[in-house]
């Protein structure tokens, strides 16, 4: 029976989770907020849910408010909030203007990867009709009091410090204020930050701040009756502060025997903190056992590429970078070594340019012959490979690159043309002669008809004309 009855207080342990569960009492009006921690060191940011009710094997019943690493994904009304700090582990839920409906049992889930590893905390909140106060003025009964205004005092890169007046108590002395900042991109529901603050207190600052960004803040006041509505709100851009991060990307190439080009891209932008305004250039000869002089170059042209010239031959020189906004410098680029060329490098360079821009402009052609009669043609191609056909004609091998050859190029081209000439003459020759004896022909024919001639044998076997008369 003991075995029986301790493996249902497992079941129902794992379950409803263990621990015993906190009561935390609150009153209509007030901001309660719902411990929730867990150990994000060890664990990393992890994933949480808050629900009404024991909480189920999985997620959350009756769920208030999801996240997910240090995002809100669900929010069951603006009402519900989480201003600890969630990269440190504190997801504690804050409720504002609680209500007596709020009253009830509330679970944490800390989504801890693995099996039976997710934490589970139960909070009972129970919340009180307000308290009657003996404060009341002639005025009339207690209601919420007014917004409090709200105006700069301070402004820095990471900080705002903000000051305000508190305006009519509601007839119930003023209990606190709730002061509410977020990102200009967020809403007033996700990414808010929200910080209570005591009653008597009239100036406070906002910490931990990006630099060169724009925020939104606004105020509530508290009294025994509930909130007031908000303040008017403002919107604040933090001061630049020297970026934190390095320029990207950076590379050393050399051009010649004294010259390196030097390329990069500018930070990351949360890295940035402001405008960029240029880049400073730090450049010297290479020397692992002594420090040489440094040439430093402002760069404020907004190029991301510069060439650093009359260099050594064949030197060695370190180059690092910064970024420059208006409130300084930022961190230095890694150090990068980069070698002048030598005069032979150099030479071998410029020599395998020229004949890459020569093979390019003389692309490797092909002479192709045809395979009927006696007729030669001469048939250049974009590089094709031995063998290829090239429309109907079979092509021999590449014209090698001796062709570049001012001197034989002049030779080949005579020869080109003188071939063009003949195939173009011979024909027109036969044709010519062809016409001239079918003139000769007629002529006879038509004379030998009319009798205008006669025809003499010779002796020797040839023929001669003469004249004669018709015969009658």
């Amino acid at each position: 029976m003991d075995s029986y009855i301790s493996c249902c207080w497992l079941v129902l342990y794992l379950f409803f989770g263990g621990g015993s569960t906190v009561t935390i009492q609150g009153y209509v009006g007030d901001v309660v907020t719902l411990t929730c921690k867990y150990d994000a060191r060890h664990y990393g940011t992890l994933s949480i849910c808050w629900g009404r009710g024991h909480i189920p094997n999985s997620g959350c019943g009756n769920e208030v408010l999801r996240t997910e690493g240090v995002k809100v994904t669900h929010r069951a009304s603006v009402r519900y909030n989480l201003q600890g700090d969630l990269r440190s582990g504190d997801v504690s839920l804050t409720i504002t203007q609680a209500q007596v409906k709020d009253s009830g049992l509330y679970g944490c889930r800390v989504d801890i990867p693995g099996w039976f590893n997710d934490q589970k905390h139960h909070l009972a909140l129970v919340i009180k009709p307000a308290q009657t106060t003996t404060m009341q003025t002639t005025m009339g009964s207690s209601v919420p009091p007014d917004p409090p205004t709200v105006a700069i005092r301070e402004i820095s890169a990471r900080s705002i410090s903000v000051w305000w007046s508190a305006g009519f108590d509601g007839n119930t002395p003023i209990t606190g204020f709730h002061l509410e900042c977020k990102s200009q991109s967020d809403s007033w529901v996700d990414g808010v930050r929200g910080s209570n603050i005591l009653p008597w207190e009239r100036e406070t600052a906002i910490n931990d701040l990006r630099p060169f960004y724009t925020y939104n803040i606004r105020m509530f006041t508290k009294n025994d009756m509930g909130l007031s509505k908000p303040s008017n709100e403002l919107t604040i851009t933090t001061k630049e502060a020297a970026p934190d991060g390095p320029p990207q990307d950076v590379k050393l190439e050399a051009l010649s025997s004294h010259s390196i080009r030097v390329t990069w891209r500018a930070p990351e932008l949360s890295f940035q903190n402001g405008l960029i305004r240029g880049y400073q250039l730090r450049y010297s000869e290479y020397s692992p056992q002594e420090r040489l002089p440094v040439r430093v170059v402002h760069l404020m042209d907004g190029s991301e590429r510069f060439t650093m010239n009359n260099l050594q031959e064949a030197t060695k020189y370190s180059v690092t970078l910064h970024t420059i906004n208006s409130a300084g410098l930022g961190p230095s680029s890694q150090e990068l070594v980069c070698s002048t060329l030598t005069n032979d490098d150099q030479q071998h360079m410029t020599t395998t340019q020229a004949t890459t821009e020569l093979q390019t402009e003389h692309s490797t052609s092909t002479i192709a012959t045809t395979t009927s009669s006696t007729e030669t043609w001469l048939l250049v191609t974009d590089s094709p490979t031995q063998g290829q056909r090239v429309d109907d004609f079979s092509t021999t091998s590449p014209l090698s690159n001796s062709t570049t050859n001012p001197a034989l190029s002049k030779k080949l081209g005579t020869e080109e043309q003188s071939g063009h000439l003949v195939a173009i003459l011979v024909p027109v020759l036969v044709l010519g002669l062809l016409v001239v004896m079918a003139i000769i022909w007629q002529f006879r024919r038509t004379t030998l008809k009319k009798g205008n001639w006669k025809i003499l044998w010779k002796n020797n076997g040839f023929m001669s004309f003469g004249d004669s008369e018709p015969a009658q």
